[in-house]
């Protein structure tokens, strides 16, 4: 007997989907401990170095916020400043001028006339 309304069907059709997944994961160490049985183990290569870290002393460095990050943040501080305080004051200022910064850097790319822009689907 079918269900009357559609939500039965996706119901049904979910717990299946989870059951399916929960078997496949069930089966894959049965599978790898039976194909391991009998084959001989494989010596480990080392590892080689890690990289050295970048310098992050010139990123760490504070730059001034620019004009327009200074206007937006007095408009937060004139609105909300009750509520906050001087570090988290900077903090938003501090975040403005990030923003302010990528808008300049994406204005910067230039794209061809048959470029087109990235299509995410979302189910």
């Amino acid at each position: 007997m079918l269900p009357t309304h559609e939500g039965g069907d996706r119901r049904r059709f979910l717990k299946l989907l989870a059951l399916v997944g929960l078997s496949a994961a069930v089966d894959v160490p049965r599978a790898v401990a039976q194909a391991t049985r009998h084959a001989t183990p494989k010596p480990v290569p080392l590892a080689a170095p890690l990289p050295a870290k970048p310098d992050t002393a010139a990123a760490a460095a504070k730059t001034e916020p620019s004009e327009d990050a200074r206007a937006l943040a007095e408009i937060i501080k004139r609105r909300y400043g009750k509520h906050l305080t001087d570090p988290q004051l900077a903090k938003v200022t501090e975040e403005l001028e990030n923003r302010i910064q990528a808008g300049r850097r994406m204005r910067d790319i230039k794209l061809a006339n048959g470029e087109e822009p990235e299509t995410v689907f979302r189910a």
